[in-house]
């Protein structure tokens, strides 16, 4: 359910807007349980494609790259590195496809470029787990960006469809963050706790404010039902614009800000955001995660024809 916290930092209308794009996602899960639910949705008719991609060949290294840009693992969790050769981020006939793998890689301190000597490091150590991140070259600012994802069944799972902004973090925008930290599946209804049903736990969420001024911020995730999301590609839609950014799940809206204290971090002319696809080991993993992928099956953006 969505956090109180939401109520007392955001007000009782956004409080209330998001609560209700809740319930409506629920509907359009249970809709579906029976074969139903709301059809695919289509950008509005004033904007245009700007850039597809159908990932039908191998991916173009002067539009994609691997790995983060503060390197292939975080000093914080070490339970996962992010594969930098295309190993296991890459093209095949299902789309995009981002592995995770029981393939251990050692790394000695002094041998990483000076900033990456973390005094929270040790000599030497050995990160267990491999995963496949895609990281967008483009940038962009303000749009309609779709994408059909088929999310990885096991526990316990980090993975996500986001933007991160291109001059500095925040901001950064969760289409979705995927976690199987309590249980294999995402896709139990909205009581399943209630119900003894796997709970889900995939979130969209906003991330604002300066970390260094102690004003980073969330805009507070809650968790949305999305039926059988790991059995099917299923369309994940973030739209974008000066007074307004909201997020659809399977042809839904499930989550919307319009609060324009929040908007003011991804409005400036400098606030451009790559897109970033992303497998990923919860830092709560299970000794011995389940290999598996994520499939994107393909990519794109539309914006309004005069920008």
């Amino acid at each position: 359910m969505i956090s109180i916290n939401h109520l007392t930092r955001h007000g009782f209308r956004a409080y209330f807007k998001n609560l209700r794009n809740l319930l409506r996602a629920e509907i359009n899960y249970q809709q579906r349980k029976r074969g139903a639910g709301v059809a695919p949705l289509t950008p509005p008719i004033d904007y245009t494609p700007t850039w597809i991609q159908e990932f039908k060949t191998a991916l173009n290294r002067d539009e994609w790259h691997f790995g983060q840009p503060w390197g292939d693992f975080h000093p914080d969790h070490l339970n996962q590195y992010y594969d930098t050769t295309g190993q296991l981020a890459y093209v095949a006939p299902e789309g995009l496809i981002l592995e995770l793998r029981k393939q251990p890689k050692k790394y000695i301190k002094s041998q990483l470029p000076d900033w990456r000597q973390s005094d929270k490091l040790p000599d030497e150590f050995t990160i267990p787990v491999g995963v496949g991140l895609a990281v967008s070259k483009r940038a962009w600012h303000y749009g309609w960006f779709e994408a059909w994802i088929q999310l990885p069944k096991g526990q316990t799972y980090w993975n996500a469809f986001w933007f991160s902004g291109k001059n500095s973090w925040p901001p950064e925008i969760d289409v979705f963050e995927g976690y199987t930290d309590e249980g294999p599946n995402y896709e139990s209804s909205l009581f399943g706790r209630w119900f003894k049903r796997p709970h889900r736990r995939i979130q969209p969420n906003l991330h604002y404010g300066v970390v260094e001024e102690g004003t980073k911020k969330q805009y507070l995730p809650y968790n949305v039902p999305v039926y059988n999301a790991t059995e099917r590609l299923v369309q994940y839609v973030c739209h974008w614009e000066a007074d307004f950014i909201k997020i659809y799940y399977d042809g839904v809206l499930v989550f919307e800000c319009t609060d324009p204290k929040v908007l003011q971090w991804y409005n400036g002319e400098k606030d451009e955001q790559h897109v970033i696809f992303n497998h990923g080991l919860h830092e709560h993993h299970v000794e011995n995660p389940t290999e598996s992928a994520m499939i994107v099956g393909s990519f794109k953006v539309y914006q309004k024809s005069d920008i």
